[in-house]
């Protein structure tokens, strides 16, 4: 070991392992190892065992997921075996070497009934596929390995792969008025700035008393609003970057038929994770701001 910290990165290709990757650049003390499915496949022991063993980390971060929330009700048992079953490989092996495991979750594990935020020992009852596999990883990474650390997040946006901000923008640049869901509320969190927090949890990390750290927390933008409403703050932000703008309108949820039922409010609260790390979130506008800056220019379709 060179003194820094080494971190396993399962997911090498999703938005936050490709956001993380940004941030680890400018992080000479912790040295993150990043690994798609080709060289392990969480769905795999041996493959979990064989890479862990090998690398021998000081953390498992699980980035890999199953992320499509229509294609999980399609393909439920897909989902289960990425979300459910590897997140269990990850936690049960590391726990051999008795290496702490970061694992990331999701808000859709709530039903979405609750009108205050939901806070970390509230009943999770998901109301989708995708939701269900998450919540089955949630419980085996906590059972499996005592030294765990789960974080439910909301709403991932960043510069890289398919996204609500990247969708956004791409529409606009073709001059499509947009009618957005206003009745579906949630935290829209910058992949960007999660990765930044990972990157100080991990170092907050080393030194931690787990019987006391150990369990679930909810890690987010702590601003929450509709889709709308973020929909307009992204428009009015491209404008200001000279990016696409167009006409945003409110819509119900109800006027879109999707194989998958989402949650309509899933605010958090971030109250356990502030009190434990410090909570440290830019203004949505500049998140925003960060993330189009990083987005290649769309370009208006030719006919």
């Amino acid at each position: 070991m060179t003194g820094t910290t080494r971190v396993l990165v399962t997911g090498k290709n999703g938005q936050l392992s490709k956001s993380l990757k940004v941030v680890s650049d400018a992080a000479a003390d912790l040295e993150f190892c990043f690994f798609a499915r080709n060289t392990l496949d969480v769905t795999k022991a041996q493959s979990c065992s064989s890479m862990i063993d090998r690398l021998r980390p000081n953390f498992v971060l699980n980035l890999a997921a199953y992320t499509n929330v229509d294609d999980a009700e399609r393909f439920p048992d897909n989902a289960h075996h990425v979300n459910g079953v590897g997140a269990g490989n990850l936690a049960q092996i590391s726990a051999v070497y008795d290496i702490p495991i970061i694992h990331i979750s999701t808000d859709y594990v709530f039903d979405g009934e609750k009108r205050s935020p939901y806070v970390e020992t509230d009943r999770t009852n998901p109301v989708n596929a995708y939701g269900m596999s998450k919540l089955a990883g949630e419980n085996s990474v906590s059972r499996l390995n005592p030294k765990h650390i789960v974080l439910r997040t909301a709403w991932l946006y960043s510069p890289f792969g398919s996204n609500f901000v990247s969708w956004l923008l791409s529409a606009a640049a073709n001059g499509r008025q947009l009618r957005i869901v206003a009745d579906q509320v949630g935290n829209p969190t910058s992949a960007l700035d999660l990765a930044k927090s990972l990157a100080d949890l991990v170092r907050q990390l080393e030194d931690v008393d787990w019987a006391s750290h150990s369990g679930i927390y909810h890690l987010a933008a702590p601003e929450p609003m509709t889709r709308f409403q973020w929909a307009k703050k992204v428009i009015a932000v491209s404008g200001k970057l000279y990016g696409p703008t167009c006409q945003v309108c409110a819509a119900a949820s109800s006027e879109f038929a999707t194989p998958a039922v989402r949650p309509l409010r899933t605010v958090l609260s971030m109250d356990k994770y502030q009190n434990a790390f410090g909570l440290k979130f830019p203004p949505i506008e500049k998140s925003i701001s960060d993330v189009l800056q990083a987005l290649p220019r769309p370009r208006r379709d030719v006919h």
